[in-house]
C-alpha cells in the first residue's frame, strides 16, 4: 500500500518542492522494492498462502485510514510521525533478521533495516527544517511519538494480522494459530532479547513491551498519527517454526 503513503506525502509537503523530489525519487521506490522483495519471499516459503486474497481484503481496510485527505498533520509533525515509523521498521528488521535462522531472510532485513535508518535521518532533517517555523512544543512532539508508536500496534500491524488466518490458505495453515495478543508478546521478546533499549527506543518499543494495554477485541483502535479509527476484530495467527 505504499502509493497511498506516498500520495499522503506529496500533499503534506505540496510547498516542499525538494522533499516532493526525495518522495517520488527515492523513498517511494525503495519501499516499493522492500513490498515486492517481501511478497516474493512469502510466495516462495508458504506457497499455499493466498497473497492476492489476503491484501485485497487487507487494502480494502487500510485505505481508508491513509492517503490524501486522512490528515490533517502539518509538515513537521508529519515529518515527526514519518521519522517514528522509519525508526520503529529499521530496529524491527534488525531484530527480526537477527532473530532468523533464514540467511536469505536475515539478508533481505538487514538490508531493510539499513534503507529505514536511512529514511529516519532523511525525515528527521525534514522535521527540524520545518520545526523552525512551526516550533512543535513538547508536549505535542511526545504525543505525537506515542500516538504514532501505538497505533502502528493497535491498527496497522493488527490489519496485517489479522489478513493472515485459515480463510487465506489453499490448505491448513503450517503452524497453530495463536491470538494477536500473544503475537504482540513475543515481539516484545524479541525487542527485548535483540536491541539495546535505551531510553529512546524504549518509548517507541513501549506498546511492544507491555501487552496489558492492548484494546479489547472488537473495541475501536486508537488512530495512528491522527488517522480515523477503524473497529479491529479478535485476530488470529500462527507462529513459523522460522
Amino acid at each position: 500500500a505504499i502509493p497511498l503513503h506516498a500520495n499522503a506525502l506529496l500533499g503534506v509537503f505540496s510547498d516542499d518542492h525538494d522533499m516532493q523530489h526525495w518522495v517520488e525519487q527515492a523513498w517511494w521506490p525503495v519501499k516499493s522494492a522492500h513490498a515486492r522483495e517481501i511478497r516474493a519471499y512469502v510466495e516462495a516459503m508458504w506457497p499455499e498462502f493466498d497473497w492476492s486474497s489476503a491484501y485485497g481484503e487487507f487494502y480494502e481496510a487500510y485505505r481508508r485510514l491513509v492517503g490524501p485527505g486522512h490528515t490533517s498533520r502539518s509538515p513537521a509533525r508529519e515529518a515527526l510521525a514519518r521519522s517514528v515509523a522509519a525508526a520503529q521498521a529499521a530496529a524491527f528488521y534488525r531484530c527480526l533478521g537477527t532473530a532468523s535462522d533464514d540467511p536469505e531472510l536475515r539478508r533481505l532485513l538487514y538490508g531493510m533495516s539499513s534503507e529505514e535508518a536511512a529514511h529516519f535521518d532523511c525525515f528527521r532533517r525534514v522535521f527540524e527544517r520545518h520545526n523552525r517555523s512551526e516550533r512543535l512544543g513538547l508536549l505535542t512532539t511526545y504525543r505525537t511519538i506515542v500516538t504514532c508508536a501505538t497505533g502502528a500496534r493497535d491498527v496497522d500491524v493488527q490489519l496485517a494480522f489479522s489478513r493472515l488466518n485459515a480463510s487465506h490458505w489453499y490448505a491448513s495453515a503450517p503452524f497453530s494459530e495463536f491470538a494477536y495478543q500473544d503475537f504482540v508478546s513475543r515481539m516484545g521478546e524479541v525487542v527485548r532479547r535483540h536491541l539495546p533499549l535505551g531510553p529512546a527506543m524504549r518509548l517507541l518499543f513501549r506498546p511492544w513491551l507491555r501487552v496489558r494495554r492492548l484494546p479489547v477485541p472488537l473495541a475501536p483502535a486508537p488512530a495512528p498519527c491522527g488517522r480515523r479509527p477503524l473497529p479491529v476484530p479478535q485476530m488470529q495467527l500462527g507462529a513459523s517454526p522460522r
